[in-house]
């Protein structure tokens, strides 16, 4: 009932006559409508936490029976979708509408700070150039390739014209593949880690690149586009990713050296005390580079690499698997109910209305040649590489994975989520004049409702063919990481091991990394480990067994 309905109401029961009666009953019925939206709200966080626990049990049973085919992803965005189907129309469907802001502080943070936390910290800085190149340059030539390219197919009539700017924000939002897509799947299929590093290290930082370019590219939509405002544009993104990383750092260094001066070590009682003081540090650094409209994706990324080599060895020896697992389990929480909520954003956003089919076709295509830049980085890299190097060369399996592994998800529909709340793009065909539209397609249809058609369905059918493929495709390639397998490591350079010795006396108590701290800690049992417990306990039931056997009736010892 509206607040208009109620005062209507109101001056029923009232008959008019008493003024404070009638204020009593319109605040009564006002109050009685916001109760039914907040109870419909609660009923919309119920049914989203019913597909997250129908994804869990789904995905294991898909694990469990070796169906890789279907990644969880997938099965989260469809249990997603079935919940937003099926609730109704007005407050609840509003609730589960994806929110820009939730997900970059809520939901993306707890995985990009475990998956560094965890990391195998040195494969990721073996592999920082090529990285580097990936997603920053590798980025940039895509967001205008990807651009590019829709563009020239609407002016050639082939698809739904959408204007220049507007093709250039899709190809800057559509360059950026998806972290925790990307964590979901190799994760669970176990790829080799210096793969890993290469692919979850790009898919990161081009995230801050992504929403950069996207930020200085809406910003185009009411400032003319000079020189000045390009040069400016590459200074604002150095200063994001750089002042974003120093405050990460920042954080984790501080992390380690309140750890060192409390020395809880020492105290094998303390556990819990140690993995809750370690909680604050991560999202302290998230919201002051927030804060500073600075990143806090790259802040809290950097945050967890630096806990990881320092901090963590000021942890005890159960605080440190304990912090593992708790990480591992929040961050497991987070990643699975992105997909749902990407999931009931389906029916709350108009992506099936009027939807330009031939747009996303174009827009896929597109997206897979922009993709190319891949094979023209490694084939850079591999000129000052030889097959005596470590690392070695990249190979041609590695270059397949990585563009086969481009996937798109969360990050890309948020962006294109906030682009379109802000109706950036309102002009309908790029603005082009009536007589020079052709086909139904630009009638009730905006640009920034074609981003956010084509970035969902992208993301979708990204997830879905080449999620559900990539097992496969690592498999025929052999790039899947065998039981226990570390990755080779050359000697480091002289000053890289000076500085390293002088930072690993200032914030703990150790003279040397353990052998295991480079290798990512999952807190979980190996092959070996595994064969070893059921051999274990396969000895004792068999003890058991005989123990009982040897007993007569009540428990009396036969001889």
């Amino acid at each position: 009932m509206s607040v208009g309905m109620a005062a209507s109401a109101a001056g029923e029961f009232c008959d008019g006559h008493h003024a404070a009666c009638i204020d009593y009953a319109r605040r009564h019925l006002t109050e009685e409508h916001d109760h039914s939206a907040h109870a419909l709200t609660d009923f919309a966080i119920a049914a989203g936490l019913l597909a997250l626990l129908a994804t869990f049990i789904c995905g294991f049973i898909l694990e469990h029976n070796h169906i890789h085919w279907i990644p969880e992803a997938a099965v989260g965005i469809a249990f997603g979708a079935m919940v937003a189907y099926a609730s109704p129309e007005g407050p609840m469907m509003d609730a589960e509408r994806f929110d820009f802001a939730f997900f970059l502080t809520w939901l993306l943070p707890p995985v990009i700070f475990e998956a560094g936390f965890n990391m195998n910290v040195r494969a990721f800085f073996d592999s920082i150039v090529p990285t580097a190149m990936y997603a920053f340059i590798g980025t940039m030539l895509s967001t205008f390739l990807v651009g590019g390219l829709v563009w020239l197919a609407g002016q050639y009539g082939l698809c739904y014209p959408m204007g220049m700017l507007a093709s250039l924000t899709f190809g800057s939002l559509i360059s950026a593949t998806d972290p925790v897509t990307v964590l979901a799947v190799f994760q669970s299929i176990g790829v080799k880690v210096d793969l890993f590093s290469m692919v979850f290290g790009e898919s990161v930082l081009n995230d801050a690149v992504a929403i950069v370019l996207s930020k200085t590219l809406l910003s185009f939509t009411h400032e003319e586009v000079t020189p000045e405002a390009i040069g400016g544009a590459v200074l604002t993104f150095a200063k994001i990713f750089l002042g974003s990383m120093a405050i990460g750092i920042g954080f984790g260094m501080s992390s380690a050296i309140m750890f060192k001066a409390l020395h809880l070590k020492e105290h094998s009682h303390t556990p819990f005390l140690e993995v809750a003081l370690s909680f604050p540090w991560p999202w302290m650094a998230y919201f002051l580079a927030e804060a500073l409209s600075l990143s806090g994706i790259v802040a809290i990324m950097f945050a967890g690499i630096i806990m990881a080599i320092y901090t963590r060895l000021n942890f005890s020896e159960e605080a440190s698997k304990l912090a593992s697992q708790a990480y591992k389990c929040l961050a497991m929480v987070a990643e699975t109910f992105i997909f749902v909520y990407l999931g009931m954003s389906i029916p709350t956003f108009p992506i099936l209305e009027q939807t330009t089919f031939k747009l996303v076709g174009y827009a896929l295509i597109a997206c897979f040649l922009g993709r190319l830049h891949i094979y023209f980085f490694t084939w850079v890299i591999n000129r000052f590489r030889t097959p005596a190097s470590i690392p070695p060369p990249i190979s041609q399996a590695y270059n397949f994975v990585m563009w086969w592994s481009g996937l798109r998800g969360g990050v890309a529909f948020a962006i294109a989520a906030n682009v379109y709340g802000q109706h950036a793009f309102p002009q309908s065909c790029g603005g082009l004049p009536l007589e020079q539209r052709v086909g139904p397609a630009c009638e009730g249809h905006t640009d920034g409702e074609a981003i956010l058609q084509i970035t969902m369905l992208i993301a979708v059918f990204t997830i879905i063919v080449f999620g559900g493929s990539i097992t496969v495709v690592a498999n025929k390639l052999g790039v899947l990481a065998g039981p226990g397998e570390v990755a080779e490591h050359d000697e480091q350079h002289e000053l890289v091991v000076t500085s390293h010795r002088v930072l690993l006396n200032s914030l703990t108590r150790e003279n040397t990394f353990p052998k295991e701290e480079f290798q990512r800690n999952d807190a979980a049992l190996t092959e070996n480990n595994k064969v070893s417990f059921k051999r274990l306990s396969t000895a004792v039931l068999s003890g058991v067994r005989m123990s009982r056997g040897s007993r007569g009736p009540g428990g009396v010892e036969m001889h």
